[in-house]
């Protein structure tokens, strides 16, 4: 009886850990890195880097931008349409990191085409 209790803890506890609900895992393929290394230099390069209270944020645009919203695209990552002020954004989550937007049209309802990534590391 003695044997079989320490056998089932480590059994019951691994069970408790898959059942639990965690934080977002960051994916690490090899694309999903290289457009997130791509997204940062760029932000680096340009200085769109901006401290915020407990975060950095790397804020990239243009081509790498679009490739990397594309690339979430290609990975069924879910688009999020908002309206805002500034105009219609469509939203991709990059996973436990931030998002990539593509703005559709301008706040006074004309078409355009804007990406942008907001890529956040906590300080």
């Amino acid at each position: 009886m003695r044997r079989c209790a320490r056998l089932a803890w480590p059994f019951s506890l691994l069970a408790l850990l898959y059942a639990t609900p965690g934080k977002a895992l960051i994916d690490v393929e090899p694309d999903a890195l290289k457009h997130y290394s791509y997204c940062i230099s760029q932000a680096k390069d340009r200085n769109f880097v901006y401290v915020l209270d407990r975060q950095l944020l790397y804020r990239c645009h243009d081509d790498v931008a679009a490739s990397y919203f594309n690339y979430l695209g290609r990975r069924h990552a879910p688009d999020r349409v908002v309206d805002e002020p500034e105009g219609v954004f469509v939203y991709r989550r990059i996973s436990g990191v931030g998002r990539c937007w593509h703005k559709t049209s301008d706040e006074f309802g004309q078409p355009v085409s804007v990406y942008g990534c907001d890529v956040y590391i906590d300080i």
